[in-house]
């Protein structure tokens, strides 16, 4: 799908007839050439979207954790659906202004991921993967000001990489819990 839906912008970019800055910062954004009234309407959006999240928190976590119980609950599991849609899409399509559509894409992807490999509890996982984001932006503009290389390349290794540390991690912890469990095991069996 999104390969398609990639696909389809570069043809409808081809299409258009007007002024375009071109595909490359439409995939990988101008973080160097934004202007003033850029800012203030991502400042105005992101704390709208801020804000109904904040409202529609608690039962929207709800609704995704379990639907069915949710819904049997009286949650308007549908309407929250549609609302959290549309608020990633406008917060989607503010950001991908400045940074691109790849690299919003890795931001909301990977430190999420990483954070649900680090833990299970939503609050402090929702925490972590705001923390793990803003440090690899931060960590990749640092690398990209340091070198002629693209701050997306960047960005998106640091928090690759900090998703493969995060399952190297829980890989290792399984591995030698699984073996002191055996041991303790072999330890109950003998006595």
């Amino acid at each position: 799908m999104q390969a398609f839906l990639m696909a389809s912008g570069f043809l409808f970019i081809a299409l258009y007839k007007g002024l375009l800055e071109g595909p490359q910062t439409i995939l990988f954004g101008t973080f160097l050439g934004i202007t003033s009234s850029q800012v203030t309407v991502l400042t105005v959006v992101g704390a709208v979207v801020l804000a109904v999240l904040a409202v529609i928190g608690r039962p929207l976590l709800f609704a995704s954790v379990d639907p069915q119980v949710a819904a049997g609950r009286g949650v308007p599991v549908r309407a929250l659906s549609v609302v959290f849609l549309v608020l990633l899409g406008a917060a989607t399509a503010e950001a991908s202004q400045i940074t691109g559509t790849l690299l919003v894409f890795a931001l909301m992807v990977i430190p999420a991921a990483t954070a649900q490999v680090l833990t299970a509890r939503p609050a402090l996982s929702l925490a972590l993967a705001v923390l793990l984001a803003f440090a690899a932006t931060w960590l990749g503009l640092t690398a990209a000001y340091y070198s002629p290389y693209p701050l997306g390349f960047f960005v998106t290794t640091i928090a690759f990489a900090g998703y493969v540390l995060a399952l190297g991690r829980r890989s290792l912890h399984t591995l030698l819990g699984s073996r002191t469990g055996a041991r303790l095991n072999s330890v109950e069996v003998g006595a």
